[in-house]
């Protein structure tokens, strides 16, 4: 047999088996791997093209999707490979089920001048009718000399402003006066106002949430015979309509003065959250008793306000060891000024020292079992009360203020008073009484711009102490209300931003918690190295097999009609048919 004809059977050979191939039509399974996808989340007031170029350069051939926050969450699906890229301006929270490693770049300041506003603090109980304070705690870098300008605002409206001259660089605290403008949860933002030459503006402002409320503060003022001391102090509360006082004083054996509630028993003290007693050197052994419940087992907080040494039962109320002194000249009592005073020797670390003379305690608050109790010696400060510009009034209708906060029958406590949407926000609630021994039912519900919403409670392992979420589905601002079965009610709520709820530091330092929690990596602009290496780790999920039939590709007709026409011009070249 000739060359040409083993070539002819060849072509015949190879153009039966492509008919035989496509009549069988067989199938293959084939899956391909995915390209690697990185998806750039811009938690940040700039963009992210420099995070982008960076990862793009050390890890050539990525696919990479740029996604803004949505609703203040990270829009990161499980298992997608996520990087956040932020300078702390913007806030955001991260889901809990992302399976694969969320990691984090942080874009620097400059160099440069600069002011950053690291905390905001406010009040823990805010009345409409009186005016509030925020403490803000700054930071800055080339500001010797400079005189800078905070303001807070509301909204669109500002509500309070002040300034600070900064004399080196450091640290720096201001207290800032602001007004409320309605009640309710408010959120408050605070802006150091920019200065020529500074290299960011992101870290000027910080929002915080401050729940607003008209209603006013039960105190009990209990005098077991008239004292000047705890009657000044009645009649600054009294001035002021953020207070309802009630008082009680004895003027003989047979002859009071005072309210309707203004009686000392458990009923009475139920129903508040701060007790002021005067002259407590003369309180009888039940009376002292009735105080220890209402401090120990209700939670609430007791201001004595002596006018002499202290003796008799009520040495029982004391902590450590006081001493009286009288001098010939006022001398300075923590805010206020007074002659005659009464010092405290042998303080424990848990007593907060509100006042002292010359380095000596005299206005102390020591806590005692669920309450407190403030020892205010200062005995004669009432006489100075017109000289010291308004510091007596304003000092003990802060001080009260901030005690009945924690000294209320049932209390609504949050987590964080700011929240963005989709936040879950745990809440605690927790009711005390005078009776021991005796449950009543708690009830909790949420509205937040719409039909209130029943939240269910959990038991914390103590008595009368109970733990709800409430969540946060809009930007509205929600209220929790409270209520106890035949008791009183309690309302609080949270204010709702889409902004930063924190400082620039604070924000990254959550940020870059919750990206080392999830098994991703931190890196700057610059050094994005072990952020692509936390990437590498990351294998895209392979797609599942698909079935591929080859034998049904038009292209076969190329090799199948190519082998029979060179089959058949041989065959004819050759004279055969």
């Amino acid at each position: 047999m000739t060359g040409a004809a083993r070539f002819r059977i060849f072509l015949r050979t190879v153009a039966v088996a492509i008919a035989v191939a496509a009549l069988i039509d067989p199938a293959l399974s084939a899956s391909r791997p995915s390209p690697q996808t990185v998806v750039l989340v811009q938690v940040a007031s700039s963009g992210t093209a420099s995070a982008e170029s960076a990862i793009r350069a050390t890890l050539p051939g990525v696919e990479i999707t740029l996604r803004p926050v949505t609703d203040g969450r990270l829009p990161c699906a499980p298992g997608e490979a996520c990087v956040m890229v932020a300078d702390g301006s913007v806030d955001a929270e991260i889901p809990g089920d992302l399976a694969a490693p969320v990691s984090l770049i942080r874009v620097a300041v400059p160099a440069g001048p600069n002011l950053s506003v690291q905390s905001v603090a406010a009040s823990l109980m805010q009345q409409s009718a009186g005016a509030g304070t925020l403490r803000v705690a700054m930071s800055g870098t080339g500001l010797q000399g400079r005189r800078i300008e905070l303001r807070v605002t509301d909204g669109a409206a500002t509500v309070g402003s002040a300034s600070h001259e900064w004399k080196a660089d450091g640290d720096a605290a201001v207290d800032l006066p602001w007004w409320p403008l309605g009640e309710g949860p408010r959120t408050l933002r605070v802006t150091a106002v920019p200065f020529d030459g500074e290299t960011s503006l992101a870290d000027n402002g910080v929002e915080v949430g401050v729940d607003v409320s008209s209603a006013r503060v039960s105190v009990l003022v209990f005098d077991t015979r008239p004292s000047w001391a705890s009657t000044f102090v009645r009649r600054a509360l009294e001035d002021d309509r953020r207070f309802q006082v009630a008082h009680f004083v004895a003027l003989g054996p047979a002859l009071v003065a005072g309210t309707a509630r203004g009686r000392l028993d458990a009923r009475a003290l139920d129903a508040v959250p701060v007790a002021i007693v005067g002259s407590p050197d003369a309180l009888s052994g039940s009376d002292v008793t009735l105080l220890e419940r209402f401090v120990r087992e209700r939670g609430g907080t007791l201001i004595l306000v002596p006018d002499r040494a202290l003796s008799g039962p009520s040495m029982r109320l004391l902590a450590g060891r006081w001493t009286e002194h009288l001098e010939a000249s006022a001398s300075a009592v923590g805010p206020l000024r007074a002659s005659e005073t009464i010092r405290m020797s042998g303080t424990s670390p848990f007593d907060m020292v509100l006042g002292a003379v010359t380095g000596s305690p005299a206005i102390v608050l020591t806590p005692s079992g669920h309450g407190r109790i403030v020892v205010s010696g200062a005995m004669d400060a009432w006489r100075y009360r017109d000289t010291d510009g308004g510091a007596f009034e304003q000092f003990w209708r802060s001080l009260v203020l901030e005690s009945a906060s924690a000294g209320a029958a049932l209390q609504l406590d949050f987590a964080r008073p700011l929240a963005v949407p989709g936040a879950s926000v745990p809440f605690t609630v927790r009711h005390r009484q005078m009776e021991s021994g005796v449950q009543r039912a708690v009830r909790a519900t949420a509205s937040c711009g719409g039909p209130a919403q029943s939240i269910r409670l959990w038991p914390q392992g103590a008595s009368g102490v109970f733990g709800g979420t409430l969540v946060i589905d809009g930007t509205e601002p929600c209220e929790v209300s409270a209520a106890v079965d035949g008791g009183p009610v309690v309302t609080g709520g949270v204010a709702v931003t889409t902004g930063a709820t924190a400082s620039v530091s604070a924000v990254l330092g959550k940020l870059e918690r919750a990206a080392g929690l999830s098994g991703g990596a931190t890196g700057t602009v610059g050094e994005v190295t072990a952020v692509v290496s936390a990437l590498a780790t990351v294998v895209p999920e392979s797609p599942p097999p698909v079935p591929v039939h080859p034998m049904r590709s038009v292209w076969w007709m190329s090799p199948f009609v190519a082998c029979l026409g060179a089959e058949w011009w041989l065959r004819r070249r050759a004279g055969l048919r």
